[in-house]
């Protein structure tokens, strides 16, 4: 766990966001962002009907299971009482894997391109830099998203692999490009 630290952070457009670890009260305004997080983003794997079939209960179990297990890390990002962005880290569950995990991230439309994502994964990769269990931080990321890439490009993440025709949306194949940053 990232313990009780968090800290703000001042966007492009000079808003004060604050990253911190998300607890078990941010359940309902996490379930409430969640939709809003859909609008305009094709690159997500959530569908709509995805977040149809998950409830309050389901978003509360995560963020304990979250806070029970040391290698696991839910971060968000508010602003004036709403998260804007969430990201969220899990290791392997095994112990050849557990040095090694990945992420994923959201931010809300109204908040991205202001520098929230990069604010969320730097908290992430300071927690990888002081865990004595993590050592490689990994995501997935659509072939077409060119910010994203850029971005994690920028914080020194490298492309591992590839899964070809991994996700299929309107009829049409996007590649998943595996990315990793050692810490």
């Amino acid at each position: 766990m990232l313990s009780t630290h968090s800290y703000t952070y001042k966007t492009k457009t000079e808003r004060k966001v604050t990253i911190r670890e998300a607890c078990l009260q941010d359940a309902e305004r996490m379930l409430k962002a969640a939709p809003k997080a859909l609008v305009d983003a094709p690159y997500m794997l959530t569908t709509v009907e995805d977040l149809e079939k998950l409830s309050l209960e389901d978003i509360k179990r995560e963020l304990e299971y979250y806070a029970a297990n040391a290698n696991y890390l839910k971060l968000v990002a508010e602003y004036e009482n709403e998260i804007v962005g969430v990201i969220d880290f899990r290791n392997g569950n095994k112990e050849k894997i557990a040095h090694q995990g990945s992420l994923a991230m959201t931010v809300l439309p109204h908040f991205r391109n202001l520098g929230v994502g990069r604010a969320l994964l730097e908290s992430l990769i300071s927690w990888g830099k002081n865990s004595k269990t993590i050592e490689k931080i990994c995501l997935e990321v659509m072939e077409d998203n060119h910010g994203a890439i850029q971005l994690y490009k920028s914080l020194n993440f490298v492309e591992e692999g590839r899964k070809a025709k991994a996700v299929k949306m309107d009829g049409r194949y996007q590649d998943l490009i595996m990315m990793a940053l050692f810490v």
